[in-house]
């Protein structure tokens, strides 16, 4: 007689080198709702672009409804640097160097859609070259060091 009690559940799942996705689950029992969630992850995993397989391409600013996050690309040896929903999505993917700040509301959902969005909006060096009409080795050159 009273409230009817359910769990929320949100995780994240990945394999460590570039594919990672997230679900949430809700049920009265809380194993269910882990259940729920972790079936709902591996149906929305995406494949994400690292540089040199440890950072992003370049600084990102993103923002999802009240969350704002500023994510920074670092130098090797850095670490994971950030918020701690952003840090398991960080290890999922498996980004190694990467420092972030998060603005605004720090709702777990809403960090964790909007990290997702962020990192999928980054423009690849193919894309820069593309639009400058450049050579891909130029891009690498002038942005990234000879290579």
């Amino acid at each position: 007689k009273g409230r009817v009690v359910s769990m929320y559940s949100l995780v994240v799942v990945g394999n460590g080198n570039g594919v990672a996705g997230f679900g949430e689950g809700k049920h009265e029992e809380s194993p269910t709702a882990i259940k729920k969630a972790t079936n709902q992850a591996i149906k929305n995993l995406r494949y994400f672009e690292r540089y040199d397989d440890r950072t992003i391409f370049h600084d990102i600013e993103h923002k999802f409804h009240g969350t704002t996050i500023k994510f920074f690309a670092r130098p090797p040896g850095f670490g994971i640097r950030t918020n701690h929903y952003i840090h398991e999505v960080c290890k999922c993917i498996g980004i190694q160097d990467i420092s972030s700040k998060v603005f605004g509301s720090r709702n777990g959902m809403n960090v964790i859609k909007c990290t997702f969005e962020a990192f999928n909006s980054q423009r690849l060096p193919q894309q820069i070259a593309r639009a400058r009409g450049k050579n891909l080795f130029d891009v690498y050159h002038t942005y990234y060091g000879a290579r």
